[in-house]
């Protein structure tokens, strides 16, 4: 079991240079959970590609919905006030602390390209591949 950011999370619909990494660890543990945030993530990295000529629009309608019928049983409420409270104490965005405070909540990894979660939440906090 594992939580997986969305920038990992991505990787299984729209690969890039870090999709065998994220592959690796999908085969080894299908079991990923995440938390409501991901799915508005999702949708704005996916106009991002749209918007760089990457994707057509219903591309990016046919990975949101797949995604969507993967991850939506999947996806797990967080704890608000725990939430603000790690991202305060730790001066990172509300939207870290949802997926670290998940990974907290299940005991689990997070999965995560962010460079200063790793170093911040060692307990829970990895980069693919490592």
């Amino acid at each position: 079991m594992l939580v997986a950011d969305t920038n990992v999370l991505i990787e299984l619909f729209q690969p890039t240079l870090n999709a065998e990494a994220v592959q690796a660890v999908w085969a080894s543990d299908q079991d990923w959970h995440l938390p409501g945030l991901w799915i508005p993530e999702f949708r704005h990295i996916l106009l991002k590609y749209l918007r760089a000529g990457a994707i057509l629009p219903d591309q990016a309608l046919a990975i949101l919905t797949d995604a969507n019928a993967q991850f939506a049983q999947r996806t797990i409420s967080v704890n608000t006030a725990e939430c603000l409270a790690i991202a305060h104490r730790h001066g990172r965005s509300s939207y870290d602390a949802e997926f670290v405070v998940l990974a907290q909540q299940l005991q689990c990894p997070l999965l995560t390209f962010d460079r200063k979660l790793p170093q911040l939440f060692p307990d829970v906090a990895l980069k693919p591949g490592s």
